[in-house]
């Protein structure tokens, strides 16, 4: 009897002690307190228009108007100044270089900073262009020879480097800059590993073949990311305007083709208004952020002209050797009644598909490969980072650092993989693998969603769902992981989420379920932060119209209204609008570890008045217990879902998986396949990514 009650008590000393500790490690909701002056900047009576016809009739004509555009705005002092003068030479030959902007951009790439390899790409095309021609100093044409043969050109190589060249753009960038450089000094002695330019062109374009086949192949992990699709274009452009070898000049252009298609079938008027790999926050909340609006004003005609050091701007205005294919710039301006494009990007990480597209897990060559969707300490891949962090020396890197330590004493007792799979930490949360997306569109508005994306993961720059109705009339929601909005903090207030949702879209209608866990998977560095909210980004002063109604749970619905177009987003939580700091009158908060918002859209043409929307919104049944939804949706039928059941809607069970590489009015092509036809119009554009054929109709 007495050894029972030890043991009893044992039990209950040990659930107390337990209770304790969650107690005093739980995360509790919390409403943040956050300064500042708004943002976005609201627009203001003097802005620049978006438009929504083209800006001019012919690609030439609106590359002439953006041209005469730019030599109305200064140049910029800094380094990204170079990319605006670059772009006013091929105005106005006379413009005289900014040499403050200049000489900042090779102190820049010299330092080897990150990310210096943007700046390094504006100096091979300066250099491409006008040395020999009297545009640049003697001096200057030395200085930036100088700068181009002592750079570090690829993590192999000896010295140090603080620029991420592992990212999937910033490989490109690498690449296409050690290359072309390779190129223009076949014979000198490249300082930082000793190779000529010959064996500089060789390395550079083994690796350009390789990334272009894995992009043709399974598309980009950093899916059509308005932040860092350009970053891919203007190293794309270089090689296609500069580079002597016909097969990489051809594939460099269908894959420019490929991005510009990318975005024009997700994009609303102009705006890449959809869900995206990588994106900052600046780039999610209006279209005045999105750093491809002026591409798609010069390629397209729809958007503004804004920015004077965009680099693909610079590079597509100053690229003749590439021509935009007709058929891009005619299925960027249809615009039906209902319009859907279903497509998936990137690849599983797993063993089957490291054999399926050739990539090793046992070659630490291969390591950035990986690292280029993300797969960086992972339980399947930290072993071989870490081994090729110390192979290659790349403990200097911030991304590494804060790893060294833990990581050397888990590797001597082999426990580096059991660790990142109990511990997950936050870098796990960079990993783009698979993803099938939708984007649902009419002339009112547009739904986009990375459908069932990672659900409960820990995110990084991803962005998950979003509904648009004009330049700035943008909702969304996440679960934050820092107070703070700026690029440095990944994931940030509205950039990316702490923990990802189970996210789903059939047409107009999006559900996205979140479950927070109640404490941190592990302690800092390994978990920086966590908190116990979502919040939804809804601009009341975006719209013309904006209505609450309180719902059963506490929570409630709020509709917009913008033009014809009609939002209407319901959160289960209770919320509260944000009255103060950066976000007053723009977001709602709602405390809790779970909570469902809902989203519909609607349009006068369909829907009726806007009273007519909400009304049969609000009368529809709607059930949420805990994760599990019911809503008898207007206009579609009944919805069922929750965090483990398929997304059902009216009977049907709706694929969130296995998609099409896409599948949309101007192409179906399978996942993986190597041949693209795009038609419309009359016209079309052939991409045979097998035997490096562009054929333009």
């Amino acid at each position: 009897m007495k050894k029972n009650r030890k043991w009893l008590i044992a039990l209950i000393s040990l659930v107390i002690l337990g209770l304790i500790v969650d107690q005093l490690t739980v995360t509790r909701p919390e409403y943040p307190v956050r300064e500042g002056d708004p943002v976005p900047r609201r627009p203001q009576a003097d802005d620049d228009p978006f438009v929504r016809e083209p800006i001019a009739p012919t690609y030439e004509a609106r590359r002439q108007a953006y041209l005469e555009w730019l030599l109305t705005q200064p140049t910029p002092d800094e380094r990204g100044g170079v990319w605006a003068d670059i772009a006013k030479l091929a105005a106005d030959p006379s413009t005289q270089i900014n040499e403050k902007a200049l000489q900042d951009a090779l102190d820049y790439v010299n330092s080897r900073r990150d990310p210096s390899d943007f700046n390094m790409a504006s100096l091979v095309r300066l250099y491409y262009l006008y040395h020999g021609t009297g545009t640049l100093t003697q001096a200057q044409e030395q200085a930036l020879k100088d700068c181009m043969l002592n750079w570090k050109y690829w993590l192999d190589e000896p010295g140090t480097t603080y620029v991420e060249m592992w990212t999937e753009n910033h490989q490109m960038l690498s690449a296409s800059a050690e290359y072309l450089v390779g190129q223009m000094f076949p014979d000198e002695i490249f300082s930082n590993d000793g190779l000529t330019g010959r064996q500089k062109m060789e390395k550079a374009r083994e690796r350009f073949m390789r990334w272009s086949d894995l992009r043709a192949r399974t598309g980009f992990a950093e899916w059509d990311s308005t932040t860092y699709y350009p970053e891919d274009l203007a190293p794309l452009l270089n090689l296609v305007q500069f580079a002597e070898d016909e097969t990489i000049t051809t594939r460099a252009a269908m894959l420019v083709d490929v991005i510009l298609f990318d975005t024009a079938v997700d994009s609303y008027y102009g705006f890449f208004a959809t869900s995206h790999g990588r994106v900052t926050s600046s780039g999610i909340k209006s279209q005045a952020g999105d750093s491809m609006v002026t591409v798609q004003a010069i390629a397209f005609g729809m958007g503004r002209f804004q920015g004077s050091t965009n680099m693909a701007v610079t590079a597509l205005v100053t690229s003749p050797k590439y021509s935009i294919p007709p058929v891009l710039q005619a299925l960027a301006l249809d615009n039906p009644q209902e319009y859907s494009n279903f497509e998936r990007q990137s690849i599983p990480i797993t063993d089957e598909s490291a054999v399926k597209y050739g990539i090793s897990n046992t070659n630490i060559t291969d390591a950035p490969t990986w690292w280029g969707f993300g797969a960086f300490t992972l339980p399947s891949h930290i072993d071989k980072t870490i081994e090729t962090a110390d192979a290659w020396n790349l403990w200097h890197y911030p991304d590494f650092a804060d790893l060294k330590d833990i990581a050397k004493t888990l590797q001597a007792i082999h426990g580096l993989s059991v660790a990142s799979q109990l511990l997950d930490p936050d870098s796990n949360g960079v990993v783009m693998d698979e993803v099938n997306k939708i984007t649902y569109r009419t002339p009112d508005y547009q739904l986009s969603n990375a459908q069932d994306y990672r659900k409960g993961w820990k995110g990084y720059q991803q962005h998950i769902w979003q509904a648009t109705l004009d330049s700035y009339a943008v909702v969304f929601a996440t679960n934050p992981d820092d107070l703070k909005e700026g690029d440095n903090h990944r994931p940030s207030y509205w950039m990316s989420n702490g923990r990802l949702p189970r996210s789903v879209q059939y047409k107009n209608l999006l559900v996205a379920l979140y479950d927070i866990p109640r404490h941190p998977s592990a302690p800092y560095p390994l978990e920086t932060r966590h908190y116990a909210f979502t919040h939804a980004y809804f601009p009341k002063w975006a719209f013309d119209e904006v209505k609450e109604v309180p719902g059963a749970n506490g929570g409630g619905w709020i509709f917009g209204k913008r033009g014809d177009g009609y939002v209407a987003l319901y959160s289960d939580q209770p919320y509260q609008w944000t009255e103060t700091g950066p976000d007053a009158g723009q977001e709602i908060i709602a405390l809790g570890y779970q909570n469902v918002f809902i989203c519909q859209m609607g349009r006068k043409t369909v829907d009726g008045s806007f009273e007519d929307f909400v009304r049969a919104v609000t009368e529809a049944d709607l059930t949420v217990t805990h994760l599990k939804v019911k809503f008898n949706a207007p206009g579609l039928g009944l919805m069922t879902f929750d965090w483990e059941s398929p997304f059902m809607v009216a009977g049907n069970h709706i694929p969130l998986r296995d998609y099409p590489r896409w599948d949309n009015p101007y192409t179906k092509v399978e996942f993986g396949n190597l041949v693209y036809s795009i038609e419309y119009g009359g016209m079309s554009l052939l991409l045979d990514f097998n035997d490096g054929v562009r054929t333009i109709k």
